[in-house]
């Protein structure tokens, strides 16, 4: 190790002198400090762009419109009794139904005839003997043990998987047990409805014969059928009853949902503007290149507020006319331009279904007419599927989208091919949405700042070693003065 010497001897400040040397010697090192920040910036602009393409993939493309069930969606509405019925159409459901409420299904139930007028913490042993078994509901036996309340009583019904009853008591009115599903043969029901409840329980806790279980009856369409449940499907409508009819019959009409599906493609419309609008801004970025990264000796010399001032124009266009995101923005527009054509020749475009470009200040962004788009789901109901889903199936095994793709399917190829392109560039990942997601290592920034970091700790071992050689030097040169100025000094005195 070299002793730094402070220029004693020679008048010198040998400090001050080894660091002018060593600046300027640095300028390299930090010329590649600066390269390997801009790449990391720009890596991590190309990282917020994949989070945006697979969360618009997922989401808007796999999750969303490509399911018939969400192109397909249909309502039912309940017309003449609307109260008796309840209606859900899925997307499988069609036609028009009449339903005649006859009777609902009801639960099992037993209460007590009078109440015992003992509090819930009475000790049960009072009432039943201890070690002796309790039967109620469904296969479910309980033994009554030393300690056991009322209240743990209660709770133990209540808790038992197997029992299917709900259990209350109520010190003046006493028990009360309640089979928890409706109908004849629900959990715990005997063949003629009613609730299987051991003797010794009745006994202790004055429970009368109770009321038995019935099945709901209902006419739908004039098929008359029985379920033990109130709600139960027919055709794809869920249907569930809440009233006897008495007389006034509801009918069930199955159309579309326009309303949702007009939502669903506005989602779309809004998601597809903000995925384009943020790919158009990363492109249009002023980018300052005359504010290049501070170094750290830059940094020391400025207020927080000017290094932040800086830096904010130094990240900036990162991504300016990049040609991933050129492509992919051209290809998201053409696609939306292109319109669809199907199997039989006829083709559809988004003006069919009330979709324009605004002007050319919009850059590509979509602006849908609700309005239109009702009247083209009147006109044609499958004008939504035909657009959007046709050929969506096949679009994971072919990247080049065709006119006879619809816009899932192209968008689906556009995307997948952006997201991998990111990947071999940025090592970005093909499937993740956060931002803190790894970069992969072996991609084509990746390896440049493998590359930089290896010629950054090169360069600063050889700086190390140029400072030591300084110093070395300095510290040579005031030895001889030292030595110098020793043999004049004995000379003159001599």
């Amino acid at each position: 190790m070299v002793t730094r010497v402070t220029g004693l001897a020679s008048g010198m400040d040998i400090d001050t002198l080894v660091k002018k040397l060593m600046t300027s010697a640095s300028a390299p090192l930090d010329r590649m400090n600066q390269k390997k920040q801009l790449l990391e910036w720009k890596r991590e602009n190309y990282r917020e762009l994949s989070t945006k393409l697979v969360t618009f993939t997922q989401d808007k493309i796999k999750d969303s419109l490509s399911k018939a069930s969400t192109l397909n969606t249909q309502k039912a509405t309940v017309t003449g009794n609307n109260t008796a019925v309840t209606a859900t159409a899925s997307s499988s459901a069609s036609g028009t139904m009449t339903v005649d409420v006859k009777n609902l299904a009801t639960s099992a139930n037993v209460v007590s005839d009078t109440g015992l007028g003992l509090s819930a913490s009475t000790s049960l042993a009072t009432l039943i003997t201890v070690g002796s078994t309790i039967e109620v509901g469904g296969d479910s036996t309980i033994t009554v043990e030393a300690g056991d309340t009322i209240e743990s009583l209660v709770k133990k019904i209540n808790n038992s998987k197997t029992a299917g009853v709900t259990a209350i008591y109520d010190a003046t009115n006493g028990l009360s047990l309640t089979a928890r599903a409706t109908g004849k043969s629900a959990a715990g029901v005997d063949s003629g409805g009613n609730l299987k409840v051991s003797d010794n329980l009745k006994a202790a806790f004055n429970l009368g014969d109770g009321t038995a279980a019935e099945n709901a009856v209902v006419e739908v369409n004039g098929l008359k059928m029985e379920q033990t449940s109130n709600t139960f499907d027919i055709n794809g409508v869920s249907l569930t009853l809440n009233a006897e009819s008495a007389g006034s019959v509801s009918t069930i009409a199955i159309t579309k949902d326009t309303d949702a599906i007009v939502s669903a493609v506005q989602s779309f419309v809004d998601s597809y503007n903000e995925l384009l609008g943020l790919m158009n801004n990363k492109l249009s970025e002023e980018r300052y290149s005359k504010y290049t990264p501070l170094t750290t000796a830059q940094k020391a010399e400025m207020e927080e507020s000017d290094i932040t001032a800086w830096t904010e124009k130094a990240k900036s266009g990162m991504l300016k006319n990049d040609s991933i995101l050129q492509e992919t923005v051209s290809n998201m527009r053409m696609a939306m331009v292109q319109g669809v054509t199907l199997a039989d020749g006829s083709k559809v475009s988004m003006t069919d279904l009330g979709i324009t470009t605004g002007d050319y200040t919009s850059k590509g962004k979509l602006v849908l007419d609700t309005d239109k788009l009702k009247e083209a789901l009147d006109k044609d109901p499958d004008i939504i599927t035909n657009f959007f889903s046709t050929n969506y199936s096949n679009s994971f095994s072919n990247n080049k989208f065709i006119e006879t793709d619809g816009i899932l399917a192209k968008l689906q190829k556009i995307t997948t091919n952006t997201l991998t392109s990111l990947n071999k560039t940025a090592g970005t990942s093909l499937s993740s949405k956060e931002l803190t997601a790894s970069f992969i290592v072996n991609s084509s920034m990746g390896e440049q700042l493998t590359s930089l970091d290896r010629q950054i700790s090169e360069f600063t071992s050889k700086l190390n070693r140029m400072e030591t050689s300084y110093y070395s030097k300095f510290t040579a040169m005031e030895t001889a003065i030292n030595r110098y100025n020793t043999t004049a000094s004995s000379l003159f005195s001599s």
